[in-house]
């Protein structure tokens, strides 16, 4: 019996990436570099990845994309590639969060973990995990201030986050002797979060599928601030 042929798209963080199943199951992969325009490499990135697996995109099957919370430009472009892609080769699409992807792809003690994603300031968007590696959620995300953050530290060993979750929030981890993890993010697992959604049928509406921002961007809040509304 053959793999299902899907496409996933990484690059909601500083490092991106694509990768592609083919009929056979093997996975193949092309990273992004950081610091890159998105929009300049990640079509002919994903045109590589046919290559390599000898296919086509009329044989795709399936494409799913990380979500957010992330950078700006590049959630933007990898959602407007995919829906593109299912619109155009009328196939589903799979919104998968970028906390998932990253739980998924972050080495982790066994046990609950929080994935602390767009912190700014002393608030970041948390998601609590059970088991990371089944996707197994604890509710929503949530944007989350220092005074909010002690019932989600209940039972969590372990914090997914990078170098700018607040200071409040770091001291509230030692203090519970909770050891936080710098994030790693691979379209390798977001691929294997889209197969999931492939065999259970949970696909999204392309037309209604928008990158998540749990604060206003900042590039619209300049732009507003500039026309006065």
């Amino acid at each position: 019996m053959s793999s299902p042929v899907l496409l996933a798209i990484e690059c909601s963080q500083r490092h991106g990436g694509v990768a592609l199943q083919d009929r056979s199951g093997g996975v193949h992969t092309v990273d992004l570099e950081p610091g890159i325009r998105r929009d300049d490499v990640l079509q002919p990135a994903i045109e590589s990845l046919f290559d390599q697996a000898g296919l086509n995109p009329p044989d795709l099957e399936g494409c799913g994309c990380s979500l957010g919370p992330g950078g700006f430009t590049g959630l933007r472009i990898t959602i407007a590639t995919a829906r593109a892609m299912a619109i155009a080769l009328r196939i589903p699409l799979y919104g998968i969060p970028s906390a998932a992807v990253a739980a998924l792809s972050t080495s982790t003690p066994p046990g609950r973990v929080i994935v602390a994603l767009a912190s700014k300031g002393e608030s970041a968007w948390l998601t609590r995990i059970e088991h990371p590696r089944e996707g197994q959620w604890i509710g929503p995300g949530q944007l989350v201030t220092e005074p909010e953050l002690g019932p989600w530290l209940e039972g969590v060993v372990s914090i997914i986050a990078d170098e700018h979750l607040p200071s409040s929030f770091q001291r509230n981890a030692e203090a519970a002797s909770i050891e936080i993890i710098k994030p790693r993010y691979s379209a390798t697992c977001c691929l294997q979060m889209t197969s999931i959604r492939h065999e259970q049928g949970l696909h999204d509406d392309p037309m209604a599928m928008l990158p998540l921002y749990p604060r206003p961007p900042e590039a619209v809040s300049l732009w507003e601030a500039r026309e006065g509304t």
